[in-house]
């Protein structure tokens, strides 16, 4: 789920949580909440404190360019591995929306 830093209160947290759902591309399996554990498992965990300074999550990464691995810091060799891992999800084909964003619906919709 997304935190409510906007001041828009919970209606805000599920529009943007909608959002997502509807514009994040679907991957196959869920994806980890955090993405210290998305990077252990990928074998990148020293690069962890990067995306954590730059408050990324999990799903955030599904969307990055090289460029956008590059601005934040990440060296060539761990830009492409995660290029691979972001290509491998996205090329699973569909799946819930709640297993991109994290959010859980009750009508289990996807």
């Amino acid at each position: 789920a997304i935190a409510d830093d906007s001041g828009l209160g919970s209606v805000g947290v599920e529009m943007a949580e909608d959002l997502l759902a509807e514009v994040l591309p679907k991957t196959v399996a869920p994806l980890p909440e955090k993405t210290s554990v998305l990077l252990e498992g990928v074998g990148l965990s020293k690069y962890n404190h990067i995306l954590e300074r730059e408050e990324f999550l999990p799903c955030d990464l599904l969307l990055c360019t090289d460029s956008d691995l590059k601005e934040i810091g990440l060296p060539v060799g761990p830009r492409v591995k995660l290029r691979n891992w972001i290509k491998s999800q996205l090329s699973q084909g569909p799946a819930s929306a709640a297993s991109v964003t994290g959010a859980t619906g009750a009508n289990g919709a996807g």
